[in-house]
């Protein structure tokens, strides 16, 4: 049960680009749908507040890493997009300067889903203080970190290695980034080549 709204919150998050183009003629339902990934955002800080004190440090783990390793996909894609955007916008052409207000759009959204994700993260950090899990000095740089594009992940899975929990998945999420990486990078190459 502690696992849905973690799960629920990666789904709405992905869906955010998928519903408004569901909605085309409903302005209402294409705002809700925008707004959805910040509602869920706010169900998270709800949840980690009432019922989320009660749970172990492992299950605020697993919590955090449900969200942080569900996103990042979205986070490669949306991190393309946002380049590719914003080199679009630095042409000399007419209206190509638009193009800059889609990249700002992309970032508030990513850091709104970002923040959203934060709670479970600060939920566990703060409980493994607590434990003497961890020294308040890496609980004070994760907790900055959760609100930093990538370190947030990196920094989440370090600690999942240091708590010898779901170390080979943890391995093999970070082999997949490496991989996911160098190929757009071997995809721009080619552009360019």
């Amino acid at each position: 049960m502690p696992y849905l709204i973690p799960i629920l919150y990666v789904i709405v998050s992905y869906t955010f680009f998928l519903l408004p183009g569901l909605f085309d003629q409903v302005v209402e339902l294409q705002i809700i749908s925008a707004l959805l990934p910040f509602l869920m955002g706010v169900v998270n800080l709800i949840v980690v507040l009432t019922v989320g004190r009660k749970w172990s440090r492992k299950t605020l783990l697993n919590c955090t890493l449900i969200i942080k390793y569900g996103l990042i996909p979205f986070y490669l894609i949306g991190g393309c997009i946002t380049i590719s955007v914003t080199l679009a916008a630095l042409f000399p052409l007419p209206l190509m300067v638009l193009f800059g207000l889609v990249t700002v759009v992309f970032l508030i959204f990513g850091y709104g889903i970002l923040l959203g994700a934060a709670p479970y993260a600060i939920a566990y950090l703060i409980k493994s203080c607590k434990e003497g899990r961890h020294s308040k000095a890496v609980v004070i740089l994760s907790g900055i970190c959760q609100f930093l594009f990538s370190f947030d992940v990196f920094s989440m899975m370090i600690l999942t290695i240091k708590e010898k929990h779901l170390v080979k998945t943890t391995i093999a999420v970070f082999a997949g980034v490496c991989l996911a990486i160098l190929f757009i990078l071997l995809y721009v190459l080619s552009i360019f080549v």
